[in-house]
């Protein structure tokens, strides 16, 4: 198949776009590391409903 210009944008756009998607991911795991939960929560009372 030939190289065109049409499918060197389309690839560059899939991987512009595949970045972004890592990236995003890549920020939310980190995010979720630096949480900690016990300073998150450290002076609440939590009510737990039981049933």
């Amino acid at each position: 198949m030939p190289d065109t210009k049409r499918g060197r944008e389309r690839k560059g756009r899939t991987k512009r776009e595949q970045r972004r998607r890592y990236e995003i991911e890549q920020a939310l795991e980190a995010r979720d590391r630096d949480l900690d939960f016990e300073e998150l929560y450290e002076g609440a009372e939590l009510e737990l409903e039981h049933q």
